[in-house]
């Protein structure tokens, strides 16, 4: 196996393909290719260990954010920031506030979309367009088109009982 895999690195194909092979041409079940690649991978130097930035994120949040105003802006604020000056996925940002609100002993803010979703309708009642509210709903609270749909939905249901 070892011959194949560095065969195939060095014709410069990628984890995925080489895998690949290691099925078609070698006739390993996907479980044992993967294995054996990671096996090869491991005893080459090819893979890198993951490296964490929960103890820089942390005394970032600990200097931005005190107990007194850790609120749900400055969760979505905080983990925008720590996406971007650590390189870390959302969920990984996101799991760095937790811990912060832990240690400070108080509950993760999170903000109820239903909730957020009423009060944009009662902030923005007049001047409501459905565009708006689909962004909003999409981009801020992160729902998907179809469920921002739905509300909308229930929003024009409700003007046209007020009516």
């Amino acid at each position: 196996m070892d011959t194949y895999i560095k065969t195939a690195i060095d014709s410069g194909l990628n984890r995925d393909a080489i895998i690949i092979g290691l099925v078609t041409d070698e006739g390993l079940s996907l479980n044992k290719a993967t294995n054996a690649y990671g096996k090869y991978a491991r005893d080459n130097g090819l893979v890198t260990t993951i490296v964490s930035h929960k103890t820089e994120a942390m005394a970032e949040l600990r200097e931005r954010y005190a107990v007194d105003n850790w609120t749900v802006a400055d969760v979505r604020a905080a983990t925008v920031d720590l996406e971007h000056n650590y390189g870390v996925a959302e969920s990984t940002a996101r799991d760095y506030c937790k811990a912060y609100s832990k240690e400070l002993g108080v509950p993760y803010p999170v903000e109820n979309p239903r909730e957020a979703m009423f009060q944009w309708f009662k902030d923005n009642d007049g001047s409501a367009t459905k565009e708006a509210f689909i962004e909003y709903a999409v981009k801020e609270l992160g729902r998907s088109r179809s469920n921002a749909n739905e509300y909308w939905k229930g929003y024009e249901l409700h003007l046209f009982l007020m009516a």
